[in-house]
């Protein structure tokens, strides 16, 4: 008798269950048929690569850090021609020549480490800066090929397949494109 109790109970509350789930899609059934939601995707990596203000961005920062490099290039080249004098000399050198000579070199050889390191970091701080302006811009297209062309949603982090149907990067790096063509467009000029 319990049993049969116990059956009846369940029945009753996968009743309710199921007319709880039917109700609760009652509104995704009236949302869906009503207007289609327009979905786009975009592939923002292609955007911070190709895009004219990614280049801009790029060559100003080449363009910013080419005394240095070059600074580096010339102290390289130094301790390399002192390594080889040191190497053609070394047998009619003194002990104590020969010593100061490598001592030099390795100064050199510090000196340089220690520039290119400080080279490396400010440039590291100048490509996020310059990272973080080009996300921006990259944000405003996006929201801007969104709202013209009437989509309700623009996804671009985390897609595993997109339909070429729905990627909208073309159209975001042409608008970038036209963005970056007009007067007073100020990006890395």
């Amino acid at each position: 008798m319990q049993n049969l109790n116990g059956i009846k109970h369940m029945r009753q509350w996968l009743a309710v269950g199921f007319v709880t789930v039917w109700l609760g899609f009652q509104p995704l059934q009236t949302w869906a048929q009503s207007d289609a939601v327009k979905v786009g995707v975009v592939n923002v990596a292609v955007l911070l690569e190709q895009s004219p203000q990614a280049k801009s961005a790029s060559a100003g920062l080449e363009q910013e850090f080419s005394a240095q490099q070059q600074e580096l290039i010339n102290l390289n080249s130094q301790m390399e021609q002192k390594q080889s004098e040191l190497n053609r000399d070394r047998l009619a050198m003194t002990e104590s020549q020969q010593n100061l000579r490598e001592r030099e070199v390795a100064i050199l050889g510090r000196e340089i480490q220690r520039k290119r390191n400080d080279v490396q970091e400010l440039l590291n701080i100048r490509r996020n800066e310059e990272l973080a302006k080009l996300q921006n811009v990259v944000n405003d297209a996006i929201r801007a090929v969104g709202q013209r062309e009437g989509f309700d949603l623009i996804l671009y982090e985390g897609i595993a397949f997109t339909s070429s149907r729905i990627d909208l990067t073309e159209q975001v790096l042409q608008y970038m494109t036209e963005l970056h063509e007009q007067p007073g467009s100020n990006f890395n000029r």
